[in-house]
């Protein structure tokens, strides 16, 4: 996922993960002041404490990106917590959904998020407003492993046998 959000991973990346730690803070390649930290909590359900203590760490380096991978479950109270500070940004992934690459897998075609720039260019050749473009959930998979936000469009490509390859836009509502 990081590497897919064009964030730099730490040099030391084997030994994070043998260390144990339940935090890693990250930055993105082109710009050191977008940070995201990625928290791994160790308690199988994960409560409002938590969900504090994550926020306290995040306010304490001015990040307001944040990604928690979690075992099992988190309660409705801690996602709640995240839900009435409007400053951070917190994504919820399960550990079992990060198991398998969906973007590498075969059946799934190419994604890409095209820049604001390119959005304007392509609504223009079309004639075409934003509710006039196929859509894509935020919710879908593939669209919260790119971390894309509502306005974003993605393009997709996907080789056929009867045309080769053939390009279909979905903009995240």
């Amino acid at each position: 996922i990081l590497k897919v959000r064009s964030y730099k991973l730490p040099d030391s990346i084997q030994q994070f993960i043998e260390s144990e730690d339940e935090q890693l803070l990250v930055h993105k390649i082109n710009d050191p002041t977008d940070k995201l930290f990625v928290f791994f909590p160790q308690m199988s359900k994960v409560g409002v404490n938590t969900i504090r203590q994550y926020t306290k760490s995040m306010e304490d380096e001015n990040v307001v990106n944040a990604i928690i991978v979690y075992d099992n479950s988190i309660t409705a109270f801690a996602k709640q917590q995240t839900d009435q500070n409007k400053n951070i940004n917190i994504e919820y992934f399960k550990k079992s959904e990060l198991m398998v690459d969906k973007i590498s897998h075969v059946l799934v075609p190419k994604h890409e998020l095209i820049s604001d720039e390119e959005k304007k260019e392509l609504l223009k050749i079309y004639k075409i407003k934003d509710m006039h473009v196929p859509k894509i959930y935020s919710t879908d998979q593939i669209a919260k492993y790119f971390g894309a936000k509502r306005g974003q469009v993605f393009k997709i490509t996907r080789n056929t046998e009867t045309s080769g390859e053939s390009i279909y836009y979905r903009i995240v509502v």
